[in-house]
């Protein structure tokens, strides 16, 4: 992903924040069009961070409940995920888009009720 710039990555981030139902509201910093920061809040206590460098690539998703992590994708070393069993372990992965990310957190708030 080292290849998209700040501006482009935040437009993804808020186009899909747009379009879903479970994002209530969603706030998108960009610094020195280099560093993007997205907290999108989803229930009370549930919020998404995501973070992305657009000079190294680095990217990450994390669901928060509670102020802890409870799931969470990234690509620090190699792209892997923190699953919802155990969200302090690491499982290598496939790139993870926002849009995939997003759709498992929405199976997770369906199945939460």
């Amino acid at each position: 992903m080292a290849d998209v710039d700040a501006v482009a990555f935040a437009t993804r981030i808020s186009h899909a924040c747009q379009a879903s139902r479970f994002v209530r509201s969603y706030d998108v910093t960009i610094q020195d069009n280099l560093l993007v920061k997205v907290r999108a809040d989803l229930l009370p206590g549930a919020f998404i961070d995501v973070f992305y460098n657009a000079q190294t690539g680095k990217t990450s998703f994390a669901l928060i409940e509670s102020n802890v992590r409870v799931y969470g994708a990234d690509n620090t070393t190699r792209w892997h995920i923190h699953p919802f069993e155990n969200p302090n372990s690491h499982q290598p992965s496939e790139p993870v888009s926002f849009e995939t990310f997003l759709q498992t957190i929405a199976s997770w708030l369906e199945r939460k009720g």
